[in-house]
């Protein structure tokens, strides 16, 4: 926690409140010795406990003074010894209804401090609450993302299993497209023997450009068959393309979007003999 972080964490009101425990008060010291910043806002925070204080302060009235000098002055008479034995007066302080106003002043600016205390003691709770709900939020959000990995790796590892068992099927025959065209590309062909269904690997294909896609096809009796669109944005794993009964060859070219009646020879990329 940086000294901005402590500052507004309300530990400084809560320490000079007496709230705060043995640790806390020690951290306080220790932050107070070391960052003016933080003596500044102490001193601060005091200084204004002080000025509510002394804002609600008035000055006994002058009527009380006058009657407990005055008392004190017959008690004292009466105190001195005297040849005769006489009763000792009740001594009396008249009351003066004028006095009842100024302690009410005296518990309104009690009342002061004490507001004042508890607005200090407010903000410390709630810059509590708020840290502690951030903070809340904070590990919430990073739950959620470590379920949204957890469930996208999920997906994954199931895809890639699927495209083992493919792979790894005895009816498959295996074709593989060459570069044509000195861009180091390559492809592979899945293609099953008996449902005649072909599956499609990338291993490297240049990307694209805009408004540009590649596009599968069969040669069947020398003639080119469209087997289906190749959707880049599927990272690794086997893309289905279209069912293909019989070919002697396959190859990949770049069309336009959505695809082309017939290849574009000049932009093969790949091609692979059965």
């Amino acid at each position: 926690m940086n000294v901005q972080e402590y500052i507004s964490s309300g530990s400084i009101e809560s320490c000079i409140l007496g709230l705060a425990d043995p640790a806390e008060q020690q951290e306080f010291e220790r932050m107070r010795l070391e960052h003016p910043e933080v003596r500044a806002a102490a001193d601060a925070f005091e200084a204004s406990l002080e000025a509510a204080a002394m804002a609600g302060a008035v000055a006994p009235p002058p009527a009380l003074r006058e009657t407990v000098f005055k008392s004190l002055k017959e008690n004292d008479s009466l105190n001195k010894p005297s040849l005769q034995s006489e009763p000792s007066p009740i001594l009396t302080i008249p009351a003066d209804k004028s006095e009842t106003p100024g302690w009410k002043k005296y518990l309104a600016a009690a009342s002061i401090i004490l507001l004042a205390g508890s607005a200090a003691l407010n903000v410390y709770l709630y810059n509590r609450y708020k840290n502690s709900d951030t903070l809340y939020n904070d590990l919430l959000a990073q739950q959620q993302q470590l379920a949204n990995n957890n469930q996208s790796l999920q997906t994954q590892l199931s895809t890639a299993e699927q495209d083992l068992l493919i792979i790894r099927d005895p009816n498959m025959k295996m074709v593989v497209m060459a570069d044509v065209n000195k861009t180091n590309s390559l492809g592979t062909i899945y293609w099953d023997n008996n449902s005649k269904d072909v599956f499609l690997m990338v291993n490297n294909l240049p990307k694209p450009a805009p408004g540009q896609q590649y596009q599968l096809w069969a040669i069947v009796d020398g003639k080119p068959v469209d087997a289906g669109m190749v959707a880049l944005d599927k990272e690794n794993g086997l893309h289905r393309m279209k069912n293909i009964p019989r070919a002697e060859a396959f190859a990949i070219t770049l069309e336009k979007a959505g695809g082309s009646e017939s290849p574009t020879l000049t932009a093969m990329y790949v091609l692979g003999k059965i």
